[in-house]
């Protein structure tokens, strides 16, 4: 029998629509009667607070019901999400609107495909890139990370109204920040592990470009973008990095993989010893990367000192400096156990990210 050479395919998945810009809000209604006009929204209580008179003028305008209202997001769990679907349900609601942060609009996505109706998103801060994407990430009830479900579909539209994201407190950017800075180093190996393994499909020259189009705006506008926010200026910078965080962040990821700074970081926090916000966590773990598939020393510096100069963790005292034991138990977690550990392109060994982490740790890069 004649060999066939085995097919390559690349594949590409986005939302239906990205808006972003001052008031973009308001084209809430407009943009989800496309899906029916029974809304079920759900969000965190800061952020309908901050958006919930605007998302219901949108609505009501173009004639969508709001048949179910919550404000109590505050985690994201299957309990949570479970409760949440139920009531959905009961409602006959069309679609899911999810306001607020990531572990609101992860739980809204997770809430929507459970009751198989669309997600949209709206997004009131920019600690995240969870907005565009088809996963939601969840945790225990005592905010350990458990596990990340891969959704059948993005939401259906995004909607980043950049004056509210602007008013958010400028610490969210920052962790924003470090959430997209992986995206660069973590795309990259995950095309060299397709590459090499030939087990899935691979990467679209597209997200490729989009990672590193993410890390170049984040270079070039990070520092200013947060001087701005703290100085209560709403900038060119300050859209520039939303749209990366938000849009080719979210996009690279999804289109790529996490790789090992996320499964350092999902290691991380099952210790139970680091405390840290999610960006800032995966920002250190970014370097430890870096420093593990041993990126050029100058590379490596530059990282360390933008991370250093906008304000994110570079050493592990910043999360409580975890125990020996703790760090081992994380690296093996990194190494094999983390779903992530397979989007690099070689078996990773505890002792090899052991040694990344006590060279970043030493500045010995």
């Amino acid at each position: 029998m004649d060999k066939f050479e085995r097919i390559t395919i690349r594949k590409m998945v986005t939302p239906s629509l990205y808006l972003q810009g001052k008031g973009a809000i308001y084209y809430l209604g407009q943009k989800a009667f496309t899906f029916g006009d029974k809304a079920y929204v759900v969000g965190g209580s800061t952020a309908l607070e901050v958006a919930g008179d605007r998302i219901k003028k949108s609505l009501d305008s173009n004639g969508i019901e709001v048949v179910g209202w919550r404000d109590s997001v505050k985690d994201c769990t299957h309990a949570t999400i479970n409760r949440l679907a139920e009531e959905g349900k009961h409602t006959k609601a069309h679609f899911v609107v999810g306001v607020g942060g990531g572990r609101a609009i992860d739980t809204a996505k997770a809430v929507a495909w459970k009751m198989n109706a669309p997600a949209i998103s709206v997004g009131t801060q920019c600690a995240t890139n969870a907005d565009a994407s088809a996963e939601s990430v969840v945790y225990t009830e005592d905010h350990r990370y458990l596990e990340t479900l891969v959704l059948p579909r993005n939401p259906v539209v995004v909607i980043e109204d950049t004056e509210i994201i602007a008013r958010a407190p400028v610490k969210f950017l920052i962790w924003g920040m470090g959430d997209a800075l992986s995206t660069k180093f973590e795309s990259e190996a995950f095309a060299k592990a397709r590459d090499k393994k030939k087990d899935a499909e691979v990467p679209p020259t597209a997200a490729l470009a989009l990672a590193d189009s993410c890390y170049r705006s984040l270079m070039e506008h990070g520092q200013k973008a947060v001087t701005d926010l703290k100085n209560g200026i709403h900038s060119h910078e300050v859209d520039e990095v939303i749209e990366a965080v938000k849009l080719s962040s979210a996009m690279a990821f999804e289109n790529t993989g996490c790789a090992l700074a996320h499964a350092l970081h999902n290691g991380l926090t099952r210790t139970g010893q680091v405390r840290g916000e999610h960006g800032e966590i995966v920002a250190y773990a970014t370097i430890v990367q870096a420093v593990f598939e041993n990126r050029p020393r100058d590379d490596v510096r530059h990282l360390v000192s933008w991370c250093d100069r906008v304000g994110l963790p570079t050493r592990l005292k910043y999360f409580g400096e975890p125990s020996k034991s703790a760090l081992r138990m994380a690296a093996e977690h990194a190494a094999d156990k983390d779903a992530n550990s397979k989007n690099m392109p070689d078996k990773m060994r505890p002792s090899e990210i052991l040694e990344a982490i006590d060279k970043v740790e030493r500045g010995a890069f």
